[in-house]
């Protein structure tokens, strides 16, 4: 427990949702009579292996181990994998509407909150998101110089009318 309390509040955060998504993966989302299905069906098995590897991801983290990750942060690749793994239990719940059992609304809380924590934990940690509503064509963030305006054309005369008697 001493390298869980060394976390900030947004990791812990984010890994306690993430523990509380991994349970409730295998509690059954939805009830027929005497069947029990759990997330663990269609694009359920997605989202599941998407908690596994968060968490796996935050316990390397908490841990210490350097990840070699090219131009990413880690800090980056823990907010990517929590808004995935969000985004895909919603998905989930939305898919498995049929006899919803409550697992599945928990499942969808513990979502919510973990796209909130996500996001909290990414600008604690400088995550910086491009803004993708701000930039021009080019992909610059610098606003697009304003067109130069046109001169009119100048009118042209009207065409004379062809006389097809002359032939």
């Amino acid at each position: 427990m001493g390298v869980f309390s060394k976390l900030t509040r947004e990791a812990q955060y984010v890994f306690g949702l993430g523990l509380i998504l991994l349970i409730l993966s295998f509690l059954p989302w939805q009830q027929f009579y005497i069947l029990d299905w759990s997330e663990w069906r269609g694009i359920g098995v997605l989202a599941g292996l998407l908690v596994i590897a968060m968490l796996t991801w935050e316990v390397l983290r908490a841990m210490e181990v350097k990840v070699s990750l090219g131009t990413l942060s880690p800090g980056l690749v823990s907010f990517g994998l929590a808004l995935l793994t969000a985004v895909f239990t919603m998905i989930a719940f939305l898919t498995k509407g049929a006899a919803r059992n409550w697992p599945a609304w928990v499942a969808l809380l513990a979502a919510i909150g973990l796209i909130a924590a996500a996001i909290l934990r990414g600008r604690a940690e400088g995550v910086q998101l491009a803004n993708m509503g701000s930039t021009g064509a080019a992909g610059s963030n610098a606003p697009a110089a304003p067109a130069e305006p046109v001169a009119p054309a100048e009118p042209v005369a009207p065409a004379e009318p062809m006389d097809s008697s002359s032939e």
